[in-house]
């Protein structure tokens, strides 16, 4: 709005200082996990989600199956 050119690096530094303000450590390094570590981690953890998702995918079926058998012995 002020049409006064505004640089990256002027960005960084404003967002800095936000993140300090908020109490937040800032990140100075690229960190500690590799990319294939990273990508080992999420596919145990979605693999984890995957098996709960299917159980209770299970356990619903078989609630509605119940239910279906009782309503067809009060019939």
């Amino acid at each position: 709005m002020s049409e006064i050119p505004t640089y990256h690096s002027a960005w960084i530094e404003r967002l800095d200082v936000i993140l300090k303000m908020n109490g937040r450590e800032l990140l100075t390094h690229a960190g500690k996990i590799s990319h294939e570590m990273a990508l080992g981690k999420s596919k145990q953890e979605y693999e984890k989600f995957r098996r709960l998702q299917i159980e209770a995918e299970k356990k619903q079926s078989l609630d509605e199956i119940e239910h279906d058998i009782k309503e067809l012995k009060k019939k």
